[in-house]
């Protein structure tokens, strides 16, 4: 299993957001891809934060449901509570599972650093935490996301 993050995460949702905003729905969404099988989402396990690791993980476990071998890529979306002012959802990881074969399961879990939970302050030149409940989500695709879990954040 592959773990990649949006190192611009404002650049990632930029797109994203602009559909969401104005109720337009994308032919081919952020994320889409075809494959020769399908996977099945189990529910979304947040745990954290710890004195060792200072940051939440969000871990899904999914499971080869169709008759062939194949792979799947799972994004994670944060959305930060609606006082935050900040998109309806913003892409904070994608993990990519190598084949597996029918029937099989794999976990992916994403690690969400305290900067993800974060925005940019300009008046401080900092970034700054965001406390409240955010809603973590986990699917195929921006348009395809199959499970959520709740992470209330208190810095």
């Amino acid at each position: 299993m592959r773990l990649l993050t949006c190192a611009g995460a404002h650049l990632c949702a930029q797109p994203l957001n602009r559909y969401d905003a104005n109720g337009v729905e994308p032919l081919f969404p952020f994320g889409h891809g075809l494959s020769y099988t399908t996977f099945t989402y189990g529910d979304a396990a947040v745990t954290g934060p710890t004195a060792a690791e200072p940051g939440y993980t969000v871990s899904v476990r999914l499971t080869n449901s169709g008759a062939v071998s194949g792979s799947e890529v799972a994004q994670l979306y944060l959305a930060f509570p609606e006082a935050a002012g900040e998109p309806l959802k913003q892409l904070k990881g994608i993990a990519a599972l190598s084949p597996l074969k029918p029937g099989a399961s794999a976990t992916v879990a994403f690690t969400l650093p305290r900067r993800a939970f974060s925005i940019w302050d300009p008046e401080a030149h900092a970034w700054a935490a965001v406390k409240g409940r955010f809603t973590a989500s986990v699917g195929a695709s921006s348009r395809d996301l199959r499970v959520a879990a709740t992470i209330d954040v208190a810095w």
